[in-house]
């Protein structure tokens, strides 16, 4: 497939994630395969800014939305905030920075832009928001400015920097990375010994391994009171986390290749996953879990994170698709004190399924940027400033430590022959934690592996995230299909297919009807018009 540059369309995810302050911190738009930071070696990915320029001190006012606890405020004594005060004399100015709540993002924004006060550096959760605001003549295009920063722009990768691109110009700046591999498959070590099991590493294997697991007594109580599966759906019948998250449903379907309403090529041909012959198989499987009892019959109710997470604190399940943290001591605890104990939980690489597919997700598209302003932009040397902030914030070592590691150095962080030494012990201390919460707002810089960052306590932590990122996969024509606004079948469309799935996982519609599915798809749904449309727009956009 090739792609080239995209222009005039809006971009957006047609799975793209919202997220919470906590998710955000392990989740949110970002990159495939981050490298590791800086910080972590003491050696810097650009040249150190020259102070010395920067002779008249200058205020820039920053629209931060993509601070990682936005429910904390930043100190407003300045001398308490420790992170601005590096910032502003990294770069000679005053740094004025508005942090919105999640559910005034846009709405303040809007409310600063129609009074005249529209900030210089403006932070934008996705792509789309990004588009809708350049193409209202309220932020500028950095091209030129861009080529006064090469070692800036050499800190981010290719991909990142295409998708800051509309209409051929660069609309924005990189963000903040996004966590690749969020979530994976988990299974109970303790009972795979105990039962003289073997690791699934098929779709058949894993089914075999969820019978044992539901009917040959796993704990030893004497009962059957344990499942192979749990898993869940969400409130609007989506069977799929939006972005690189899943309840379990999505794990299954992408041994076989698929995810619902997703938008993939193969072998340069655009394909539909809905009505793809590969659902139909994915579904199949998936109704013959269900009449082999292997699933814990609470799914249907499962509709949020906590609710599945309680379900494998219960040490009644065998197998779960969950976040890589899931063996943290603080979560450990929760175990113990659900279940009486901590199972020997364990994280193994993604089944593959009877296509060669071996996924747990997808590669999530770098949305979030920072934006200039047009206003800004009339003053070069304002630009230069903010690009000058950027760049010492992103890429300088000692910046990217005090930035990101939730607190002050000394306190919950230090320097031990040049390496950075986490105190576990004060982050551990829930007055110290909720003191420099709002610390967050300024981790924008984190690299999405930074094992300091997510401050490990249990030892293999690390190694979970990279057997899920080794599974992930890059989809470079999702991200860019947005419904269209004339499509008046759209949402109906949606709902179709998550009612039909759910009927033909429970058996309640045989998989024998799956040509009749398709049929209604195209004459009620208007999906065959649909494809066309997609098909036509990317096409226009370079995408082939």
């Amino acid at each position: 497939m090739k792609k080239t540059t995209v222009s005039m369309l809006a971009v957006t995810m047609m799975l793209s994630i919202v997220l919470s302050a906590c998710s955000k911190s392990s989740t949110t738009d970002g990159t495939a395969n981050p490298t590791s930071p800086a910080a972590s070696t003491g050696t810097s990915t650009t040249a150190p800014v020259d102070t010395n320029k920067f002779a008249k001190k200058m205020t820039i006012t920053a629209y931060n939305a993509g601070g990682f606890t936005p429910t904390f405020q930043p100190p407003t004594n300045r001398d308490e905030d420790y992170i601005r005060v590096m910032l502003e004399k990294a770069v000679n100015i005053d740094l004025q920075m508005t942090v919105p709540t999640p559910d005034q993002i846009k709405p303040k924004l809007n409310t600063m832009i129609a009074g005249g006060d529209v900030p210089d550096m403006i932070f934008m959760t996705d792509y789309a928001t990004a588009v809708q605001y350049y193409d209202q003549g309220i932020t500028a295009d950095l091209d030129t400015a861009l080529k006064d920063f090469p070692n800036y722009v050499k800190a981010f990768s290719q991909d990142n920097w295409d998708a800051k691109k509309y209409k051929g110009k660069t609309i924005g700046v990189p963000g903040y990375e996004l966590v690749n591999g969020i979530n994976g498959w988990w299974i109970r070590n303790d009972w795979l010994t105990k039962l003289n099991l073997k690791a699934p590493t098929t779709p058949d294997e894993l089914l075999e391994v969820m019978k044992a697991f539901t009917f040959n007594d796993p704990d030893g109580n004497g009962k059957q009171d344990t499942y192979g599966f749990t898993t869940g759906i969400l409130k609007d019948g989506n069977f799929n986390y939006p972005g690189n998250s899943g309840f379990g449903w999505d794990a299954i379907m992408m041994m076989f290749g698929v995810v619902p309403n997703m938008v993939d090529s193969i072998d340069g041909k655009i394909t539909f996953d809905n009505t793809d012959p590969r659902m139909k198989e994915a579904l199949t499987f998936m109704n013959k879990m269900i009449e082999a009892k292997v699933v814990d019959p609470d799914w249907v109710s499962q509709n949020d994170a906590t609710a599945l997470q309680n379900k494998m604190y219960s040490g009644k399940v065998g197998i779960v698709f969950q976040d890589w943290r899931q063996m943290e001591l603080n979560i450990q605890k929760k175990m113990q004190d659900a279940g009486g104990s901590v199972p020997d939980w364990n994280v193994i690489p993604a089944m593959k399924g009877p296509h060669g597919d071996q996924l747990i997700g997808f590669a999530q598209f770098q949305g979030n940027a920072w934006a200039i302003s047009k206003n800004a932009a009339k003053d070069p040397e304002k630009v230069k400033r903010i690009l000058s902030l950027l760049q010492y914030w992103y890429t300088d070592p000692e910046a990217y430590n005090v930035s990101t590691l939730k607190g002050p150095k000394g306190i919950t962080w230090d320097l031990v022959d040049g390496k950075v030494v986490i105190n576990k012990e004060n982050l551990a201390k829930d007055d110290i934690v909720n003191k420099y919460n709002w610390s967050k707002n300024y981790a924008l810089p984190r690299k999405g592996n930074d094992a300091n960052y997510f401050n490990y306590t249990f030892p293999k932590t690390a190694d979970f995230l990279a057997v899920n990122a080794a599974h992930v996969k890059s989809n470079k024509v999702n991200p860019f299909v947005v419904p269209d606004p004339n499509d008046t079948l759209y949402n109906d469309r949606i709902k179709f297919v998550n009612e039909s799935f759910l009927k033909f996982i429970l058996g309640k519609d045989p998989i024998s009807n799956w040509d009749n599915f398709v049929k209604t798809m195209d004459t009620k749904f208007d999906y065959a018009n649909y494809k066309k449309n997609v098909i036509s727009k990317l096409k226009e956009a370079g995408i082939e």
